[in-house]
């Protein structure tokens, strides 16, 4: 269409393709069987006596004529070629005798009035199809009496010779029927298809061989009508041979085609599995649309109907027509209508769709039925659907219906790896992939933010993991509120979410600012959980590209390093700079050298005291890794301890720190110090079998009792392997040894595993302790932990206590005991020993509740 030319409304439309659709082509093909019946005329008008009964011994009655005709049509043997069919039928022995023994008119009459009502009532065609081949029917005996009668000037053969000119009348007149088919075929298509004529020759070898026996019978009956019955009797039984044999056949064709359909699904996916399915499947089937309605199911796909009409596919509105299908498909899994159905439900479907006859069928999925299959008014010589095509068509069904299942599943397991279960947010791989492709494009720009949630470890362990998950489903839906069409919020797991923020042409210079600072803004407004209203907090780092780079692992590991210096500086959201890159050098420096530190004892312990809140006594030391470098000097246990961990040392580490707190054990005894000593265990250390007998050894060496030693675990160094974390903790607490656990309130136990564990002694995170006087909720937690030990029969023990104000809130809280710089800093095991003998046990509780200082070893403060 011209962009100038009127378009018509969308109803018009759809009605010109139906008239278009349906009512061309059979104007088309009542036309051509004009054309036939014209054809014929003008041959009978050519025709030798065409209306005068030739001299016989006998001639054929009018009626018995007409008899043999319908019988001959109704046990045709059917051929089908593409999208039509021919039949091989009996029909040329009542042709053949009726050009020898009666006047040509009525043979051509006793064809179309015998066929016809065969046609219509047997093979249950439609007029348009009975009219089509009354016609050609009339043109094949015009033609057959033309050559007889012409050759032979109506008389019988009398050499043995002449008897191939009736053999040749009906193979000429067969000729005519096999090209007529396909050109019919060709112009209701309006298309030149020359592959429909392959099947000719065969046809035309089948043809000769059913003639041959034919002039056979009739040269034996030439004299004697009696001998009809016996000459025609081998006859019919080579066509019930050839009939079976089209059978088979069949059968033949059909695994054929089932392998063609399989074959063509398995060569798509996703959308045009469906189409190339429809199309294989009309073909097939002859049909003259094909569809399928997709019905809501669990997997939460949406119900859709396709369907494919004369080649154009179309998605029309699903209910009423899926509905209608499944009601009607109650009784099994494949049923065929057709337009005498008098029932009204296939009524108003055949009227949807549009449809005189319709074949339809179940699609099963894994479990249950996912949708309706279903094909409409078949468009072979027939035009009900034979017992076989049902089973054909329910085999087609079940094989679509399994593809279909398994894209489901590959679309369900792709969205898995791609999507977070919990949020419904893209996950960290569907965010490098959209940010790769952002990225490549020389005209974007944008920004990546990566964000780390403060403090949900916390609210997540001590309120449980279910309000931690709406915590975070909060948070998604929070960034998705921020994102624009063209940004990408994705969640990478944990408490860590990525938002790709795109340029579009209406930015400004200050909009990426404004927005980060908005994302901020709003990720710490607070949030109302069970009842409670949380300040979550965010720390963000941003990273420009392209200015800052395009490659997807770059930009991360910038955004990551701006984040963790946001967490570090606390404060809130670092822009990426190069400089922050200056510590780079410096890890990979300290991770390369800390397998020589362990061997060349740069690494040392220091020992920090644990006081009782009740009596003031000094009741444990923590034996604390130091680590003095060469070239930096001394370096934070935080930044090395997790490159230890890395590299693979924290089984060196801990039995390092074990033989150290053995040493200091002696030492401590011989100055009259009794007191366990805690060093910490990482997560490794606890699925190492042989750590139990290791330990056993060393303190063994060292002649101190096991019940000097205390170890400090995390919560979330169980989470890698429970059964054998506790396995090897319930073997070091036979051995005497004392477990407490550590930074209690930050990791992710449960109540149950708690019960499970064999401690002694919960350490309230300092993280909780440092905000007691700032945030009410801290102090809720804190009363929570010490309720759950005292319930346990576990001790409490407050870690990183600063100053009196804390420290006087702990002890109303009822802690047991306190760890912090308030007491003492870490020290060396000599000034512990010297610190401890000083240490005024007797006044200090009193001192301590009056806030007038005890004599502490230093107050200033540092890492722990």
């Amino acid at each position: 269409m011209s962009p100038g030319a009127p378009s018509l409304p969308v109803a018009s439309t759809q009605r010109v393709r139906e008239v278009i659709g349906r009512t061309a082509p059979r104007l088309r093909v009542l036309i051509f069987a004009a054309l036939l019946a014209l054809l014929g005329g003008v041959l009978l008008l050519i025709t030798p006596n065409a209306t005068t009964m030739p001299h016989r011994v006998w001639t054929l009655p009018f009626f018995a004529l007409v008899i043999a005709f319908g019988l001959a049509e109704a046990t045709a043997l059917h051929v089908e070629i593409r999208k039509e069919s021919h039949s091989l039928s009996l029909s040329g022995i009542p042709l053949m005798f009726g050009v020898l023994h009666t006047a040509p008119v009525l043979v051509a009459a006793a064809y179309v009035l015998g066929a016809a009502p065969a046609l219509l009532w047997i093979r249950h065609s439609d007029w348009v199809k009975t009219t089509w081949n009354s016609c050609l029917f009339f043109a094949e005996a015009a033609m057959a009496a033309l050559i007889v009668h012409s050759l032979l000037a109506s008389r019988l053969p009398d050499k043995a010779w002449e008897w191939l000119i009736p053999l040749g009348a009906i193979l000429v007149a067969e000729m005519m029927s096999l090209l007529a088919v396909p050109l019919v075929i060709m112009a209701v298509d309006a298309t030149f298809r020359p592959r429909l004529f392959a099947d000719v020759g065969q046809s035309q070898v089948l043809a000769a061989l059913a003639g041959t026996f034919t002039v056979t019978a009739v040269a034996v009956s030439a004299n004697s009508p009696y001998m009809v019955v016996y000459s025609v009797l081998p006859v019919i039984g080579v066509g019930v041979v050839l009939q079976n044999s089209g059978h088979l056949a069949q059968r033949y064709r059909d695994l054929q085609k089932l392998h063609t359909f399989t074959r063509a699904l398995t060569n798509e996916r996703g959308p045009r599995t469906l189409d190339a399915g429809l199309i294989e499947l009309a073909q097939i089937m002859r049909s003259r649309a094909a569809g399928l309605a997709v019905i809501a199911n669990r997997h939460s796909r949406p119900p859709t109907l396709r369907v494919l009409t004369d080649s154009a596919f179309e998605d029309l509105e699903p209910e009423p027509i899926a509905n209608l299908l499944l009601g009607l498909l109650a009784e099994g899994p494949v049923t065929q209508l057709t337009d005498d159905d008098d029932r009204h439900s296939a009524q108003e479907l055949l009227r949807l769709l549009g449809a005189r006859k319709l074949l339809a069928g179940r699609v099963y999925g894994d479990t249950d039925t996912v949708g309706v299959l279903f094909i409409t008014d078949r468009l072979g010589m027939r035009s009900d659907f034979t017992p076989d095509e049902l089973r054909l068509f329910g085999s087609l069904a079940n094989t679509l219906g399994a593809k279909l299942s398994n894209e489901n599943l590959v679309e369900r397991l792709e969205v898995q790896a791609r999507s977070d279960a919990l949020t419904g947010l893209p996950n960290r791989l569907s965010f490098e992939i959209a940010l790769a492709a952002s990225a490549a494009e020389a005209d974007q720009s944008g920004v990546v933010v990566m964000i780390d949630l403060d403090r949900f470890k916390e609210i997540n362990d001590s309120l449980g993991h279910e309000t931690g998950d709406r915590l975070l489903i909060e948070i998604a839906r929070r960034l998705r509120s921020c994102a624009r069409s063209n940004d990408v919020v994705a969640r990478f797991g944990g408490d860590e979410f990525a938002i790709m923020l795109t340029r579009t042409a209406s930015d400004g210079v200050g909009d990426f600012t404004r927005r980060v600072s908005d994302i901020h803004a709003l990720l710490t407004s607070k949030v109302d959980l069970e009842g409670i209203r949380f300040e979550i907090g965010a720390s963000m780092g941003v990273v420009q590209w392209p200015s800052q780079g395009r490659s997807t692992s770059g930009l991360l590991n910038r955004g990551d390093t701006a984040m963790y210096e946001a967490k570090r500086t606390q404060t809130g959201v670092v822009w990426y700079n190069p400089a922050l890159d200056a510590d780079t050098p410096r890890r990979l420096d300290l991770y390369m050298s800390s397998s020589a530190a362990l061997e060349n004892h740069q690494f040392f312990v220091h020992f920090q005291p644990k006081i009782s809140l009740q009596d003031g006594r000094i009741t444990g030391a923590e034996a604390l890794v130091r680590w003095h470098h060469p070239a930096y000097g001394s370096v934070s246990p935080v930044e090395f301890v997790p490159l230890v961990v890395q590299a693979g040392l924290c089984g060196k580490l801990t039995r390092f720190m074990i033989q150290r707190a053995a040493d200091a054990a002696v030492l401590f005894r011989e100055a009259g110090i009794d007191v366990p000593i805690a060093v910490n265990l990482t997560p490794r250390d606890l699925l190492d079998p042989a750590l139990p007998t290791d330990l056993a050894a060393i303190f063994a060496q060292a002649d101190v009792a096991l019940s000097s030693l205390q170890l400090e675990i995390t919560e979330d160094s169980m989470v890698i392997d429970i059964e054998t974390s506790i396995m090897v903790l319930n073997q070091l607490r036979v051995l005497g040894v004392k477990i407490a656990i550590d930074d209690f309130g930050t990791g992710y136990s449960s109540l149950q595993l708690l019960h499970r564990l064999p401690v002694d002694q919960l350490k309230i995170d300092k993280s909780f302790i440092n905000r007691l006087t700032t945030d009410t909720s801290a102090a809720a937690i804190v009363r929570a932990s010490v309720n759950l030990a005292n319930e346990l029969g576990l001790t409490t023990i407050a870690e990183g206590i600063e100053d009196y104000e804390e420290l006087h809130i702990v002890a109303e809280l009822g802690c047991q005991e306190i760890q912090g710089y308030i007491v003492s800093r870490p020290v060396p095991p000599l000034d512990f020993v010297r610190w401890a003998l000083e240490w005024p046990a007797d006044r200090v509780r009193d001192r301590i509740m009056t806030r007038n200082p005890p004599p502490i070893a230093s107050r200033t403060s540092g890492s722990q």
